[in-house]
């Protein structure tokens, strides 16, 4: 088995970052190593930019971990958890942990080894400080609603998104979607904050083995990353294409 294009260490994280419309004129290679489950699943998409995005994120996707599995990417098996988090179907990479996450034009993938993982990244669309306390008061904690409540008005909408991907990236760590309610636990909320988890009282541990980290995304998106991991990782990031189309030169 040759070493893989990409070398992935104990404890990095390597983030990579996609350009889903530029990616788009590469739909077509992309969709051909898709599984004939994920081009069932585009194809239930109604519109067709929603089925164009799927296809190009999950196609990057399968790019990304044959080089980092040394595998076809048209031949990588997927296994799904009970809540639907991905994980690789192979013997010879189980050590290799992964999450994506794709919102708007942009997708974000996370991969690291032995550690779980979980990236969330959301568009922000601007609305007024009533409406988002309305969405904090269904799903955010008592007193992440508390401290959003506080900030000033020109704070809300970067406050509320900061919270918001934080959370998701620590539900899509543990693979447990909305059954896990995003109201029982407490990330931080104020953005220049470092991120951090604050309160799972389902999981107490948790607060000693959750590292979380704000990653930079171009303007008018937020992204989080969280990861079961005892100390800080060091996180590399890449894009695609160019930084792929780089490693593969090398290679």
């Amino acid at each position: 088995m040759r070493a893989p294009l990409v070398e992935l260490n104990s404890g990095q994280v390597h983030v990579w970052t996609a350009s889903l419309s530029q990616a788009k004129c590469e739909i077509k290679e992309l969709a051909e190593v898709l599984s004939p489950d994920e081009r069932s699943r585009a194809n239930r998409f109604l519109f067709d930019r929603d089925r164009e995005r799927f296809t190009i994120a999950r196609g990057v996707l399968r790019r990304l971990l044959a080089q980092y599995a040394d595998l076809s990417p048209e031949h990588l098996q997927f296994r799904y958890g009970k809540h639907g988090k991905p994980r690789l179907d192979a013997d010879d990479t189980t050590a290799l942990e992964f999450n994506l996450s794709h919102a708007g034009d942009w997708a974000v993938y996370a991969l690291t080894t032995e550690c779980p993982v979980g990236i969330d990244i959301e568009q922000i669309r601007p609305a007024n400080k009533y409406h988002r306390l309305k969405l904090a008061r269904r799903f955010f904690s008592e007193s992440e609603f508390i401290t959003l409540a506080a900030q000033p008005e020109t704070n809300v909408e970067r406050a509320f998104f900061a919270c918001w991907t934080r959370k998701e990236a620590y539900i899509k760590l543990h693979g447990r979607g909305l059954s896990l309610p995003l109201a029982r636990f407490s990330v931080n909320v104020e953005p220049d904050d470092p991120a951090r988890l604050m309160a799972t009282p389902w999981l107490p541990e948790d607060l000693g083995l959750t590292q979380m980290h704000d990653l930079p995304v171009v303007a008018g998106y937020r992204a989080a990353l969280a990861l079961s991991m005892n100390d800080c990782p060091m996180i590399r990031r890449f894009d695609w294409p160019t930084d792929f189309r780089d490693q593969m030169t090398l290679g």
